[in-house]
């Protein structure tokens, strides 16, 4: 068996990163753009709150990592990684 065909072998068999592709394809549609539409909303209508209010800079801050989230389901499908 030569070098290229074992290597064919081996992706083939034990690579299931298009299989992870598509289950964050499908989050990013269902859970991903919603919710980073909704978090970016609320961003933009409570972010000048935070200069005045010291409370609110952690719900900023989650609302930010909302925002973001369809970026990491998008990472997370170009690179195939798996969740577990």
């Amino acid at each position: 068996m030569s070098i290229l065909s074992r290597s064919v072998c081996y992706s083939t068999m034990a690579d299931c990163s298009w299989l992870w592709s598509i289950i964050w394809a499908i989050i990013l549609l269902v859970f991903g753009w919603p919710i980073g539409l909704i978090c970016a909303l609320f961003y933009c209508l409570l972010s000048p709150l935070a200069a005045c209010c010291s409370g609110c800079s952690e719900l900023i801050n989650l609302l930010d990592r909302g925002v973001k989230l369809p970026m990491t389901c998008a990472q997370n499908m170009v690179n195939g990684k798996a969740m577990c």
